[in-house]
């Protein structure tokens, strides 16, 4: 059986594989993942806008990406031709990332990793409670000259 932290960076790197995957399949662009790196939970790596998924079930916790405007245009203009996107439009592209790279470490991990619908937000929300407990797994990107980061936090 394998140990709480095996079993952690097994899930890591399930999430690292999904973003990469994410962005050579869907974009042809190939994403470079920077070395990742775990934070304590006194705070949040945000970019402009993020994309949150909570994952409940077998293991409890978050993960969520966190890019700037720009990024999120360029995927959307990428995707579906709008050269000066929306606010909400935007929102949605960070939902819609979260959602799909969550949506497939779902499907490897089974039914007991239970993910919720994306909470997408701009800068810093008045009301996020992160647990203390939790550490994060921070996994900075670069994809197309962009920087985000896909955070995981799980207890």
């Amino acid at each position: 059986m394998e140990s709480r932290k095996e079993e952690f960076e097994a899930t890591c790197n399930l999430f690292i594989n999904s973003v990469s995957n994410y962005f050579k399949h869907l974009t042809e662009i190939d994403s470079d993942m920077k070395v990742p790196y775990l934070k304590e939970s006194d705070g949040l790596v945000l970019k402009d806008f993020t994309g949150m998924i909570g994952i409940s079930g077998s293991r409890q916790g978050f993960v969520y990406i966190s890019a700037n405007r720009e990024m999120f245009a360029d995927l959307i203009n990428l995707f579906i031709g709008i050269e000066d996107p929306s606010e909400e439009d935007i929102l949605d592209m960070a939902g819609e990332i979260s959602n799909v790279v969550a949506g497939n470490v779902r499907a490897n991990l089974g039914a007991n990793f239970m993910i919720s619908v994306p909470t997408v937000f701009e800068g810093m929300p008045e009301e996020l409670n992160i647990p203390e407990n939790v550490s994060m797994y921070v996994i900075p990107i670069k994809w197309n000259n962009h920087e985000a980061f896909v955070v995981l936090g799980l207890d």
